[in-house]
């Protein structure tokens, strides 16, 4: 499995086939979402499948009935704590599944904002206190895709990504933090930053800072106050940096650039974002 290419090849697929997949590639994607997965901060999560009859996709809510996601009779989702590396180690776990998934040539979608939250808590006997930070739909895309899915892909800009130097920056002693830019970097790590620039966010914010100093790269989110208070339990941006990490290290690992997480927060002056973690290259 080459990551690097799924991660260039995964779209948001809002409207599927209705022919769904079936025999031994329908017991790989039940293998696949089950699977025990862990987070950089230790948080531990396995999906849950749903199977939505019919007379019930009017209770997911707007994103079925308003036309958001067509056809979609699979889905996946779980639970979390609220707390923001709870929702991180989230991302990270079901992004990987996302592309586990992508590499089987089936469509998915993130859906954090706008779902019948109370009818998939039932489905997954959501526990008292934990939030359900995101789900997906699951099936072959359809050939042709609804008007409703184009209009959405053109307003939300989903394949227009952030340029390097507003998402990397390196640490210069003497003058701070400056931008990096793609020709400033070799391989490995101009792939693996490529990576992380194409990864999904919520309305495409790429809320991700990273700044390279010596063999660190230390990880920020650039959080939007504002936007993270639209849905109650959790900061969706936190799920972005989950997916950031996830591109990162998957990236990483494909490149055979070995390293690991630590907290090790360099308190650098006049940065306004918030420090999420660090990954330190082995040597």
């Amino acid at each position: 499995m080459n990551f690097i290419e799924i991660m260039d090849k995964r779209i948001s697929v809002r409207t599927y086939s209705t022919t769904v997949p079936e025999g031994e590639l329908f017991e790989r994607i039940q293998r696949i979402i089950k699977k025990e997965r862990k987070g950089p901060f230790g948080n531990r999560y396995s999906m849950t499948f749903m199977d939505i009859d019919k007379s019930s996709i009017e209770d997911l809510g707007k994103m079925t009935s308003y036309g958001m996601i067509k056809n979609a009779r699979f889905y996946f989702g779980g639970y979390a704590d609220g707390g923001d590396r709870a929702i991180i180690d989230y991302g990270y776990c079901f992004e990987e599944v996302l592309l586990e998934l992508t590499d089987l040539d089936l469509g998915t979608c993130w859906v954090g904002g706008t779902f019948g939250r109370s009818f998939i808590a039932s489905l997954l006997s959501l526990p008292e206190g934990k939030v359900i930070p995101a789900i997906s739909p699951l099936g072959y895309p359809h050939e042709k895709r609804a008007f409703v899915e184009k209009l959405t892909r053109m307003l939300a800009r989903s394949r227009r990504r952030k340029p390097l130097s507003k998402i990397l920056f390196k640490q210069n002693d003497e003058e701070g933090l400056a931008p990096v830019h793609p020709e400033d970097l070799q391989s490995p790590l101009n792939e693996i930053f490529h990576a992380v620039q194409h990864g999904p966010s919520a309305s495409n914010k790429q809320p991700w800072r990273i700044v390279m100093h010596n063999d660190m790269f230390h990880f920020y989110c650039d959080y939007n106050k504002t936007y993270n208070a639209l849905i109650k339990g959790f900061h969706i941006q936190s799920l972005d940096m989950g997916i950031a990490l996830c591109h990162f290290t998957k990236a990483a690992e494909e490149l055979r650039l070995k390293g690991k997480f630590s907290y090790s927060d360099p308190k650098y002056e006049k940065v306004d974002w918030i420090y999420i973690l660090s990954w330190n290259i082995k040597r």
